[in-house]
């Protein structure tokens, strides 16, 4: 997403956040997390700002962190002059003071960065005594496409598999969030069930493209895959799931 331009990716962010398994993971955290006023709530890689919206409806101050200054400025004008804040920084050095936080989400972001233990450590470096977070994250690992060619698919998703930073961020959630000094107080997950327009547009609308450029799959192989799954669209038999997740944690007072 960094190489496409702000309107693409804001695109490809609502479609995103439009998918029920994404909605009912975003709900969830905001249960989880409960922000009341006078407490700061933060979402780290807030992209449009729509969870940092959010936040500030039930009361809390809300800031949103994003590396984008196109995302930020998208954020603001989707804000609509709503009293929350958006601020330059990266999940592994937030600008915020020690134990300064009460709230803190962050969704589909651990996916992207190498260190995810570090990351977090950096989210329980923020929190209060007693603060609250919750990440929401996907587990690539857990991707189902049927029909498609069994090696052919093998080949492409093992390509994609290796090329991402942390594709089974979803998975070790629990486990960061616990080795930061962290206590797991709820965890969940949904599956994303693509509709079948997804056959032929979106992440496997151009697997097929993408894998053929990196060498992974002949084009005669490119060509059969996509046509399987545009006549499993047209017969309204294309599959294509995948699990996201979504722990909760606080951290423990002093004793």
């Amino acid at each position: 997403m960094a190489d496409q331009n702000i309107d693409r990716q804001a695109f490809v962010l609502d479609q995103m956040a439009g998918r029920p398994a994404v909605r009912t993971l975003k709900a969830w955290a905001l249960d989880q997390l409960a922000p009341t006023a006078g407490e700061t709530a933060v979402d780290v890689g807030s992209g449009t700002g729509e969870d940092v919206v959010a936040l500030h409806e039930l009361g809390a101050r809300a800031v949103g962190v994003e590396p984008s200054p196109g995302l930020r400025a998208e954020a603001v004008r989707r804000a609509a002059g709503a009293d929350v804040e958006y601020v330059d920084g990266h999940a592994e050095a937030l600008p915020f003071e020690d134990e300064s936080v009460d709230v803190l989400r962050s969704e589909r972001v651990l996916q992207h960065v190498d260190d995810p233990a570090a990351v977090v450590e950096e989210m329980a470096r923020v929190l209060r005594p007693g603060g609250r977070i919750v990440l929401i994250d996907t587990d690539w690992g857990t991707a189902i496409i049927h029909p498609a060619d069994p090696d052919v698919l093998q080949r492409m998703v093992g390509y994609f598999l290796r090329e991402s930073a942390n594709p089974y961020s979803g998975r070790q959630l629990r486990g960061l969030l616990a080795e930061a000094g962290l206590e797991i107080t709820g965890e969940t997950a949904a599956t994303w069930l693509e509709p079948q327009e997804g056959a032929r547009q979106g992440f496997v609308g151009m697997m097929h493209l993408t894998s053929l450029q990196a060498g992974v799959i002949t084009a005669e192989e490119a060509e059969a895959f996509a046509q399987t799954l545009g006549e499993a669209a047209d017969r309204g038999a294309f599959h294509m799931s995948l699990t996201m997740y979504a722990v909760s944690a606080i951290k423990p007072r002093a004793v």
